[in-house]
């Protein structure tokens, strides 16, 4: 896939969750997930009620079975804290996804209590994010790039940078032929498998609308929602998100730039309701963002107290 006239190389350049302390009895951990959970979502509807927000995308709150699937895979974790491996194609290899995280505070478009902290223990999501500017094959994202090719390059980035967390978006290429290969769902089953034995959390993505491709965008995202859902796996669903802010066709020519294939770009870091309408790169960093920061509180770092 080649780089969309949506996606930008370049970004303006550029903490650790605390170290792990004490051990908290499995009992009083999950006590204190399905606590927080609790709260999560009654603020979350609470909020929803009570009137409009900046942001056009609301963060699904992880559910307590999803948060238990992934501290059981965090368990016994050795890597790098913090670090957030970025695997997939052209839509991930751009400077437009994730890279903002190094350099700006995505905390000021949290405009609502959701019973977590803006920010993380020590300070900002940008000293907390590592390898928001690890782009290239070496780390497992590409142009072009379908399951297969991640599948050759998944092993050398889990064992060389050891993540903490990986957002996974593939798929896009593989549906070039208008329809779903046979082997892409055991490919995708096989990237988490990877993840899971490097007690590395993966964040799987939808795929975002593509122009003449609705059926067949629809059915990878099936299965993506599918494994996601059977293996309590997170999910940033950015597809929904698009369909969400631009309802219909509106996203072609607008957060899906005019090639019909890639997520527009402009302001990428920029997170109010009217630039979510207008930048795709914009969408997707927020809607990984929210499932990120979730994952940071209740598993990540809680497993640290």
């Amino acid at each position: 896939m080649i780089i969309g006239k949506g996606e930008h190389r370049h970004a303006k350049q550029d903490q650790r969750p605390p170290g792990r302390g004490p051990e908290m009895s499995a009992m009083q951990l999950a006590r204190r997930r399905s606590g927080l959970a609790g709260k999560m979502t009654l603020l979350l509807i609470t909020g929803l009620i009570a009137g409009p927000t900046e942001a056009a995308d609301q963060p699904a709150v992880l559910s307590s079975k999803v948060v238990e699937a992934m501290a059981r895979v965090h368990a016994g974790f050795k890597g790098q804290r913090g670090r957030v491996a970025q695997f997939g194609d052209s839509i991930t290899y751009s400077m437009a996804f994730w890279s903002p995280m190094s350099w700006d505070g995505p905390q000021r478009f949290l405009t609502r209590d959701d019973g977590l902290p803006k920010t993380p223990a020590k300070g900002r999501w940008r000293d907390a994010i590592k390898g928001a500017r690890d782009k290239g094959p070496k780390f497992g994202n590409y142009s072009g790039w379908r399951v297969g090719n991640l599948l050759k390059s998944i092993d050398t980035v889990l064992a060389r940078d050891k993540p903490e967390v990986a957002i996974i978006m593939i798929g896009t290429n593989d549906i070039s032929g208008n329809r779903v290969p046979a082997g892409y769902r055991a490919g995708l089953e096989v990237v988490i498998k990877k993840c899971f034995k490097g007690h590395c959390v993966p964040v799987l993505n939808t795929i975002p609308p593509r122009r003449g491709h609705e059926k067949s965008v629809k059915a990878i995202n099936a299965i993506i929602r599918d494994v996601a859902a059977k293996q309590d796996l997170p999910l940033a669903d950015f597809h929904a998100a698009c369909l969400r802010a631009r309802p219909g066709q509106s996203w072609d020519g607008t957060i899906i730039s005019e090639d019909g294939v890639h997520p527009s770009g402009g302001k990428t870091n920029l997170y109010t309701e009217g630039n979510l309408k207008i930048s795709g790169y914009a969408l997707r960093n927020w809607v990984n963002f929210l499932v990120l920061r979730q994952l940071h509180f209740r598993v990540l770092e809680a497993e640290t107290k």
